[in-house]
């Protein structure tokens, strides 16, 4: 393999959209639940080999902070960037338009060189609260000339395939982007999800009877001491009974005698 061609790549979108953990499953194949909105842009890197045309190449990855008092910082990143990609979070109409509306038109005005375009529908596990069908996500990447993706962060769905696809059109700009093939790709990736979705509430079902047969079992451990203390208790009092009965036999005894 050559020396790795040095990419940059920048995601844009608002916070919250999973930015940051779409590069985390692409860097380490690892799901942050606690991740937290960025507040200031962050950088990654990794190679991929594409054997077949003999080539690596590096992604330089920038994330960019989304929250609307930083915007104007985003272009520093962007400016140079050989790859623009716009995340936005299917349950969001606001995060989808602001894609529209904003990061797009800031990209095309700003961005010095001619990058290349994607356009990511972002948290697909999530598809039953979904505000953004599929069809509007595609369409409005077909106009701008995007590479489109459905990707799931949370299931790591999704994510290497968009790199790879942005890295045969890097190497080959005369790739076509199929975007018919997306609709027979759509129907394995929910096919996956829903494996997933079942698989989780395979686990919840469990986690539940286990918790059901805990709170069971902690029952019954009650009862058993509360009924073992109050067993207790009673042979305390007959015995403090008998002390007192003792007492009195005893009491009658030394009278009777004078």
């Amino acid at each position: 393999m050559n020396v790795p061609e040095e990419i940059k790549v920048v995601l844009l979108g608002d916070s919250g959209v999973g930015k940051t953990s779409i590069i985390s499953q692409f860097i380490t194949n690892k799901f942050d639940h606690l991740c937290e909105p960025s507040l200031n842009s962050q950088f990654a890197s990794k190679t991929l080999e594409y054997a077949e045309y003999d080539k690596s190449l590096k992604f330089n990855i920038w994330d960019t902070v989304g929250q609307e008092r930083y915007r104007a910082l985003a272009k520093i990143f962007y400016r140079d960037a050989d790859v623009i990609i716009f995340v936005y979070d299917i349950t969001s109409i606001l995060s989808f338009e602001a894609i529209k509306n904003y990061w797009y038109i800031e990209a095309q005005r700003d961005a010095s060189k001619n990058p290349i375009l994607a356009l990511v529908a972002n948290k697909s596990d999530l598809d039953k609260n979904e505000k953004i069908s599929y069809n509007e996500g595609r369409n409005f990447a077909k106009e701008i000339k995007a590479i489109f993706a459905q990707t799931s962060a949370l299931s790591n769905l999704g994510i290497n395939e968009l790199f790879q696809i942005i890295g045969e059109k890097i190497i080959d700009p005369e790739y076509e982007i199929n975007y018919n093939f997306n609709e027979i790709d759509t129907k394995f990736y929910y096919k996956k999800l829903k494996e997933i979705n079942e698989l989780k509430s395979i686990k919840s079902n469990i986690t539940n009877r286990t918790n059901k047969t805990n709170k069971t079992n902690n029952t019954n451990r009650t009862k058993i001491t509360n009924k073992s203390n109050k067993t207790n208790k009673t042979i305390k009092l007959e015995v403090i009974k008998e002390k007192e009965e003792d007492k009195k036999v005893e009491k009658r005894r030394k009278k009777c005698c004078h």
